[in-house]
């Protein structure tokens, strides 16, 4: 090549035409050959024949990626010029199409082409600017991977900015297209960051496309979806944010509401319930909600949400995806079906319809129906799962409501309801016909009657053609409705088979039938014989049983028929049974022929409020009741009338009451004077009681009874003729009733028949009866609530109803009340007190208007007539009622007491004349004072006095206390009375001596100095009271300083010394103490002030003080006790004794009774006596006070360790063997129980050293509460336990009878209760105790509890670790080779190697090293971490026990348990370094794939 080139630059220098191409492809061929290192045998013609692109190709294929610009510049570069001056224009487009090519596979290499083409370059591939960006736009919107975008950004960054250059149209033009380009890369971004890379070139393509558009969207939301674990709410919200960022700068085909509606419909797709909710928060969920304007909501000040229109559409579809995925209704997809569904709270039917179809899916569960959900939404008509339930739940036609339901749930008929009922129901009809169940098919079919559903007609002509169906009247009902709705084909066979029901209802009606075959008789079908078996038995009360009630004429054709025809009939009902029996169902027809009769009459008039006639008399009776119909004579008419007829002839007896009593309650509604006929045929007069007490009670009925009874007494006393009407039926029957009454009452009753007397009675019974009646309905009429029929029946109802009335102020109610008493003897004096009780209670009057009313009444009068009964009354259901305050009431009412002469009733300390003083004076000094309260016999008085007690009323009622008791039945003093309010007074303050309460030391001086003013007024007892309760109550410990305490108690022995030198002056002046009143004398009160003094002084002791100044609440305390307690010595030692329950030292026990003022004579040894005797006691069961709610050994334990300590400093207070002395008695009590007894001594024992003989009483108590527990029987004794020897057979015997868990349990309690065994008798190899228990535990245990004994066995050996009955390692040994005997491999293997005996590790390896299979039998994460903590790994290496140690070893790294490190150089050491490596490579987290056999050791190497 180069001697061609040569050649050829020669002939071009000798200007030689047309060797300029040739010399450019020589070139070309030279650097490919010689610098680009291409094909070596590439020859010329080749290259001649290749297009300039695949040239420029060629040159830059080999370029390596760091030489890649050097090429260019070296090669392209010049090739391209070579080109150009071959064809102007053409290398930029060849260069344009090199790069672009390029750049579909990577943008790697056109990048740096760009980098070098930047403007503030100043040598440039590409020297033009605008060439520059259309190449890069170019390059990056034909790259297809989908990797590049940081390169993008980079090529970018090469791009001129606008302004740079000249601004051509095409520069401004090409700077647009990069801004572009920049808000597509910015999508790519977004797309990159939520893991959707996507080549550049596809967001330019898709951003005009609202349909790519929103696949994208939605792609993008449901990658979001698809993240396990599940992204948060905030990462949602960000990549909403993304897309409508994408939106605005790229995708503007797509609207903004359609990204929320995209992102929502993600949401609830996403299979998660927080991610539900969260589109709950995106959405419109009820119609009234408002959305605010997209541009609004975009710019972030308040949040957009999706339309409700929309928002229902897309829970529609997410909840129906969830419903069709789901296999079941317990599936989790069909809980966010329901979740999603939810989200709309206003529940359109849509939304509804979707969750009655959820809600059908548990119901279809129920009857049994197994069906996908997804196959229940395509059922095209639903009335066959309806069928398919009742297929599978042959019974659930009784569940008609549940059915019902499940149609409604699931649309059967759609919004048709009256379609869907008709449907169901006429399914359950059938159902029920199937199973006989008649009563069931009738109730569907009647309601399907109700409904007019024509449909039904079908089920409707079953169950009427059913013979089983007893109910004949329902039957015939049926099948007329099936007549009437049927189509016209069935007509004819539907009118067969009502002729044969009509024909059967007529024959059950008439009871017999009549046959005409031979000679005529009677007989009576099977089917009513039938019948009427079961009347005989039952008492008949339906429809189907009763008998038909024919009218006069259809029975006249029966029974005109033949004379023998009617005679038969006539013998066939005149027996008497037959009558009691049918006669009860026996009712008019009322102008029907056949069917039903009609009782418009009868409920219209059944309270017999009106008098029932036949309308021909309407005109003559006043507001009578007339009857629509007129009924024909009844099928008992007729046959009576006829059996009345063949009597006369035939002279026979016949049963007419029944009969007769029928008709006459039958008729007395309608036609009241044909009743009254029927009861006046009665052949005994008294039967019509049974027809009388029937009625309802009104006055009517009444009336009649007592007419009716006038009329038999007025015909037995003047009898009538029997030819003619006896004026008596003519007369006014109000007038009747008086006469006969009259004359009844006047005459008496003792020489008349006895049936007559009988009659009498009944007649001032109903007379009575009509009386009350009236009564109540006046009370009825007052409105009060009386329950009338109660009030006529019911005596003791009634005397309450009349007291009742009397609590009233309508005088019209009270009048009547009045009456009513005086009419049934109800004690007037009763009734006034009631009144009386009503006023004071209820009435709302004032006192004076109570008393007012009560003279205008004359209440007294009658009420004085018996005392006691009104001081019971007043004192029990009045007093109580009165307010304490209410001194007006109060006086009235022991004025009441006094007038009425109660004085004398009842012990009371105040008469009602005292009480009436105290009143009169109290209500005008003291008017907030609570009266009751004062006189109340379990309350204190002064307590009610103090609150009213003031300067201005303490003299007046100092006057009136000496009438008023305490509770020990003494009269008040004074000077009690001056008591209570002095430290009122000091305290709190008086409106005109001290009118604020004082705050500064001179103040409370003042106020101290007002309250002297009055202490001659006080009794020396008192002065103590008012005095301490200044200076030494908590009020004063807390308000006051202790200098002013002193202050004031100086002052007061002063007054004291006064009164001592001056007391006949004092006498003489004010007459208020008496002589012998008080034991205390004011010497007495002398010596209590000045031990007060020297206690004050006290105060300032440093203990004291120390105790007031400590940060501790407990010492504060103490300080404030030590304060109140006023060196008093019941007080000191209490405290000092609480001290000691407290645990505190009994160096400051000792401080606080020497401070005190002395001598008290309490030594801290009696203190810390007492403190014993107080928990022994509350140990003992008794009641002992602790300080609180404590327990008395944590007490004990504070007490002995204060002690303890105490003798530890050699403080000499109490001894060691003083505590011993005062607890001996309670430990040694056989009657106490002995784990309180055990704990007291161990208590002792761990701060005191116990005597040989306390010790052994210590495992005595220990022995007898084990043995007590678990071997009830044996008894044990001191001797038993009192050395080894006498231990160990005791053990020996137990151990011998023991063969249950719990008596092992109890041995291993005994075993460390006692001392441990020294003797080398007992702690041999073969007969330690501890070995002998585990071997007799193992050796009798069953297969089924091996195991556990085996764990038991374990923790017993461990429990005894650092303890002094630890076992040797010979002992375990011993027992790990009893348990491997045993199959037992885990426990041993623990225990082994828990030791720290190398013998006993050993031993352990060899097990391991025999096992061939490690399973959880012989394996657990116990064992592991005992190999790696005895630093076996390398050991087990061989074993397969190694996998699980080294997996064990990597789950708990975290923990920091063990040097991972230093295992792996065990292992190393050990010649293990492949493992060694393997493990060290799993330590820091190598993937499994790569920890093979070389790395592994290369990682040993390095590392190790």
């Amino acid at each position: 090549v180069d001697c061609a080139l040569s050649l050829i630059r020669l002939g071009m220098e000798r200007s030689i035409p047309g060797l300029l191409v040739l010399c450019d492809n020589l070139v070309t061929l030279e650097t490919l050959v010689y610098e680009a290192g291409c094909d070596i045998t590439l020859t010329l013609k080749e290259l001649q024949q290749m297009k300039d692109i695949e040239k420029l190709r060629l040159l830059m294929n080999s370029c390596s990626e760091d030489k890649y610009v050097t090429s260019a510049y070296q090669w392209m570069v010049p090739f391209l010029h070579r080109c150009e001056k071959q064809s102007p224009g053409v290398a930029n487009e060849l260069l344009k199409e090199y790069l672009v090519t390029l750049a579909k596979g990577d943008l790697k290499f056109p990048l740096k082409i760009f980098q070098h083409s930047k403007p503030d370059l100043q040598q440039k591939i590409i020297p033009d600017q605008d060439q520059l960006m259309a190449i890069a736009l170019e390059c990056i919107y034909n790259c297809e991977r989908n990797d590049q975008l940081s390169l993008c950004y980079d090529i970018l960054e090469c791009l001129p900015q606008r302004g740079y250059g000249e601004n051509t149209k095409v520069t401004i033009a090409l700077h647009d297209m990069v801004d572009q380009l920049e808000q597509i890369l910015s999508v790519s971004e977004l797309l990159e960051k939520h893991g959707l890379e996507k080549p550049i070139s596809f967001v330019k393509n898709t951003q005009s496309s609202s349909e790519e558009a929103r696949k994208l969207m939605v792609r993008l939301t449901r990658h979001m979806g698809r993240k396990q674990p599940p992204v948060t709410e905030s990462h949602w919200r960000t990549l909403l944010q993304d897309m409508l960022a994408m939106q605005q700068s790229v995708y503007t085909c797509l609207d903004f509401d359609a990204c929320f509606e995209i992102f929502t419909e993600s949401l609830l797709c996403s299979s998660h319930l927080e991610n539900i909710h969260l589109a709950g928060q995106m959405m419109h969920c009820t119609a009234c909600s408002i959305n605010p304007p997209a541009s609004v909501a975009h710019k972030g000040k308040t949040q957009y949400r999706v339309s409700y229109e929309k928002s229902i559409d897309l829970v529609l579809a997410a909840s129906r995806e969830y419903f069709n995925s789901s296999t079941s209704l317990t599936d989790s997809c069909m809980d966010l079906a329901r979740c999603c569904l939810q989200l709309i709270t206003d529940r359109p039917s849509a939304i509804q319809e979707e969750l009655d179809l959820i809600q059908a899916l548990g119901c279809l569960e129920e009857f049994g129906v197994k069906i996908l959900p997804l196959q229940v939404r395509l059922f095209s008509d639903r009335i066959g799962l309806i069928k398919e339930c009742i297929s599978q739940s042959p019974t659930c036609y009784k569940q008609a409501a549940k059915l019902l339901g499940l149609a409604e749930l699931l649309r059967v008929a759609g919004e048709d309801s009256e379609e869907r009922r008709g449907q169901v129901l006429i399914l359950l009809v059938e159902q029920a016909l199937r199973f006989h169940d008649y009563r069931a098919a009738n109730m569907h079919c009647q309601e399907l009657m109700a409904t007019g559903y024509s449909k039904s007609w079908d089920v409707c002509s079953q169950l009427g053609q059913s013979e089983g169906y007893q109910d004949v009247t329902t039957r015939q009902e049926l099948m007329a409705f099936a007549l009437t709705h049927c189509p016209p084909t069935s007509i004819e066979s539907l009118l067969a088979a009502s002729s044969s029901l009509q024909t059967e209802i007529l024959y059950q009606r008439l009871n017999f039938q009549i046959h005409a075959e031979g000679e005529e008789n009677i007989s009576v079908s099977p089917f009513i014989s039938k019948a009427l078996q079961e009347d005989e038995v039952n008492v008949p009360g339906t429809k189907s049983s009763d008998l038909l009630h024919w009218t006069t004429a259809t029975t006249m054709k029966v029974l005109s028929s033949t004379t023998t025809t009617t005679k038969a009939v006539l013998q066939a009902v005149s027996d008497g049974q037959w009558w009691k029996k049918s006669l009860t169902y026996l009712r008019p027809l009322q102008g029907q022929e056949f069917g039903d009769a009609s009782q418009i009459g009868n409920v219209a008039n059944e309270d017999l409020e009106k008098q029932g006639c036949h309308p021909f008399y309407e005109s003559v009776i006043s507001n009578p009741f007339v009857t629509e119909h007129i009924p024909i004579e009844s099928f008992a008419e007729v046959l009576l009338r006829g059996k009345l007829a063949e009597t006369k002839t035939e002279a026979e007896a016949f049963p007419t009451t029944e009969v007769l009593l029928q008709l006459a309650n039958d008729a007395l509604p309608n036609d009241m004077t044909l009743a009254l006929a029927y009861l006046l045929a009665l052949p005994q007069v008294l039967d019509a009681n049974k027809c009388f007490e029937k009625q309802p009670h009104s006055a009517l009925s009444l009336q009649l009874a007592a007419y009716y009874y006038s009329l038999q007494i007025y015909a037995r006393l003047a009898p009538c003729s029997r030819g003619e009407c006896h004026p008596l039926y003519r007369a006014d029957p109000k007038e009747l009733i008086m006469v006969v009454t009259r004359h009844v009452t006047q005459h008496g009753c003792e020489a008349w028949p006895e049936d007559l007397i009988s009659l009498t009675k009944q007649l001032h019974y109903y007379n009575e009866r009509l009386l009350d009646f009236t009564q109540a309905q006046i009370l009825q009429g007052l409105r009060k609530g009386v329950d009338v029929q109660r009030f006529t029946a019911d005596d003791q109802y009634k005397r309450e109803t009349i007291l009742g009335l009397t609590e009233t102020l309508e005088e019209n109610v009270y009048s009547i009340a009045l009456s009513l008493a005086q009419r049934y003897s109800v004690s007037c004096w009763e009734v006034f007190m009631t009144h009386l009780e009503f006023l004071f209670t209820d009435s709302g009057l004032s006192t004076v208007e109570i008393e007012n009313r009560a003279q205008a009444l004359h209440l007294f009068e009658t009420l004085k007539t018996d005392p006691e009964a009104f001081h019971k009354h007043m004192v029990k259901y009045i007093y109580p009622t009165i307010d304490g305050l209410d001194h007006e009431r109060l006086l009235y009412y022991f004025t009441l007491l006094e007038n009425c002469g109660c004085a004398h009733f009842g012990k009371y300390a105040i008469k009602p004349d005292t009480h009436i003083r105290l009143l009169k004076k109290f209500k005008v000094v003291a008017a907030g004072l609570n009266y009751k309260k004062l006189t109340d016999e379990n309350m204190s008085p002064l307590e009610a006095l103090e609150p009213v007690l003031s300067s201005q009323n303490i003299l007046s009622i100092s006057k009136l206390v000496p009438k008023i008791p305490e509770k020990d039945g003494c009269m008040l003093s004074p000077s009690s009375l001056y008591t209570i309010w002095l430290q009122k007074l000091f305290w709190t303050g008086d409106p005109h001596l001290i009118k604020q309460i004082p705050e500064s030391l001179p103040e409370w001086l003042h106020a101290y100095d007002v309250c002297m003013k009055y202490f001659d007024r006080l009794h020396p007892s008192d002065l103590i009271t008012v005095v301490d309760a200044v200076t030494f109550s908590p009020k004063a410990v807390t308000k006051l300083s202790v200098e002013a305490r002193k202050e004031m108690t100086v002052k007061t022995i002063k007054i004291v010394k006064h009164f001592i030198e001056k007391p006949r002056k004092r006498n003489a002046e004010e007459s208020i103490q008496e002589t012998g009143d008080s034991e205390v004398t004011y010497a007495d009160t002398l010596n209590h002030l000045e031990k007060s003094l020297a206690h004050l002084e006290t105060l300032s002791h440093s203990f004291i003080v120390s105790l007031k100044n400590s940060e501790q609440e407990v010492l504060q305390k103490y300080s404030n006790l030590y304060d109140l307690s006023r060196s008093e010595k019941e007080k000191v030692h209490d405290q000092a004794v609480a001290m000691c329950l407290d645990g505190q030292p009994l160096r400051m026990i000792q401080q606080l009774l020497e401070v005190a003022v002395g001598p008290l004579g309490v030594l801290a040894k009696d203190v810390v006596q007492s403190a014993i005797t107080k928990i022994i006691c509350a140990l003992s069961g008794g009641i002992a006070d602790l300080g609180g709610p404590r327990d008395p050994l944590q007490v004990l334990e504070g007490v002995v360790a204060a002690v303890h300590a105490s003798v530890e400093k050699g403080e000499e207070l109490v001894s060691s063997e003083d505590l011993l002395e005062w607890l001996r008695p309670f430990c040694a009590d056989d009657n106490l129980p002995v784990r309180p007894r055990i704990r007291v001594l161990q208590i002792v024992e761990q701060s005191f050293h116990l005597t040989e003989e306390d010790g052994k009483l210590l495992v005595f108590f220990r022995t007898e509460a084990i043995l007590k527990a678990a071997w009830p029987q044996r008894q044990v004794d001191v001797t038993d336990i009192e050395n080894e020897e006498n231990r160990y057979s005791l053990f020996t015997e137990l151990l011998e009878s023991s063969y249950h868990e719990v008596d092992f349990q109890h041995l291993v309690l005994l075993l460390q209760a006692w001392p441990p065994m020294k003797s080398e008798d007992v702690t041999s190899l073969s007969k330690n105790s501890w070995v002998r228990l585990a071997t007799v535990m193992l050796t009798r245990c069953t297969a089924e509890n091996k195991e556990r004994l085996g764990n038991e066995v374990l923790k017993i050996c461990r429990s005894l670790y650092n303890t002094t009955q630890m076992l040797p390692a010979q002992c375990v040994k011993e027992l790990c080779l009893l348990m491997l005997k045993q199959s037992l491999l885990l426990p041993p293997l623990k225990l082994l190697l828990e030791s720290q005996d190398e013998s006993l590790r050993a031993l352990a390896l060899e097990q391991i090293t025999a096992v061939a299979q490690v399973d959880d039998s012989n394996c657990d994460q116990e064992l592991l971490s005992l190999l790696l903590d005895a630093k076996l790994l390398a050991k087990c290496i061989s074993t397969p026990f190694y996998p699980r140690i080294v997996d064990h070893l990597l789950a708990s790294l975290q923990q920091g348990r063990w040097d991972a490190e230093e295992l792996t150089r065990n292992l190393w050491e050990a010649g293990h370094e492949a493992e060694a490596g393997s493990l060290l490579l799993a330590i820091r987290g190598t993937h499994r794939a790569l920890r093979t056999f070389s790395t592994a050791l290369r990682a040993g190497q390095h590392w190790v």
